[in-house]
Parts: C-alpha cells; structure tokens; sequence
C-alpha cells in the first residue's frame, strides 16, 4: 500500500469514520486516489482498460478532498460528519445548486456528506454558518427545465 493511499484511508478515517474499506474495495494511487472492487479487479486480469474504479479522493499537495462520486459510493459507510435532510424540499434545493444555511451542532468545519433520508446527495462544505454546495454543476438538478 503506497503512503499516499495510507493518508488517504487515514483522512476517511478521521474526518468521516470510515473504516475497513480493504474488505470490499480496492483503492489506486493515480496521482489522485480512486476506488474499485475487489470483483472488478478479478475480471481485470482477462481484460484492458485504461483505467479501472471511480475518482474518490482529489489530491491537492497532501490535502484530500472526497469527490461527489467518492461520497456516493461509501457515504453510506460514514459514521460522523453526516448531514441527513429530511425536508424533501431542502433536498431539492440542495441538489439545484443552493447552499444549506444553519448551526448544525453535529458536523465539524470541513467537507461534510450530505443525505436526503438513505440517498447520498453529495459533499458539502461545511464553515459554521452554511454547507457550501459542492455538487459539481453537470451533476446538479437543472432549474431551467420547462415546467
């Protein structure tokens, strides 16, 4: 395991809970960490590819930031610094683009993944004051649909 993937499981760790991501997935130092199963790797070895997994983790001279895709995978795995929506409207705003205003007592300063009840929404930024949208813009809810 390269040290970089080793900080990588580390920031998980810390930041989100978690934990035991070996059991299932396989993490790929590619400059950026990104995630596979263990399945896919076994069909691998009879195929090609040019790239295996999804990006998880964007590196930016030893800071790590969880991707949108990273989140939706194993968010459901995160123990802490989880933000549940319950308010389907909020949700929906949310995932148009908006940021998530309030104190919220239970997140740190920092990304946060954000749900609406079981369904990973994305990442957010999280300063005090409001979850800055992280959804990227080809990911979000377009609001110029007629209705």
């Amino acid at each position: 395991m390269s040290k970089k993937i080793e900080l990588a499981t580390e920031f998980l760790k810390n930041r989100f809970g978690i934990e035991n991501l070996n059991e299932n997935f396989v993490l790929i130092d590619r400059g950026d960490i990104w995630i596979t199963n263990k399945d896919t790797l076994k069909v691998k070895e009879n195929l090609k590819f040019n790239r295996i997994g999804i990006r998880l983790i964007r590196v930016f001279k030893n800071k790590f930031k969880l991707t949108t895709s990273g989140s939706q995978i194993i968010g459901h795995l995160a123990k802490k610094n989880v933000l549940v929506l319950e308010d389907e409207k909020l949700a929906l705003s949310y995932i148009k683009g908006n940021d998530i205003y309030g104190n919220f007592e239970n997140l740190e300063k920092g990304q946060v993944i954000v749900k609406f009840k079981n369904d990973i929404l994305g990442i957010g930024l999280y300063d005090g004051e409001k979850i800055k949208n992280q959804i990227p813009n080809p990911k979000r809810i377009s609001t110029n649909q007629k209705q």
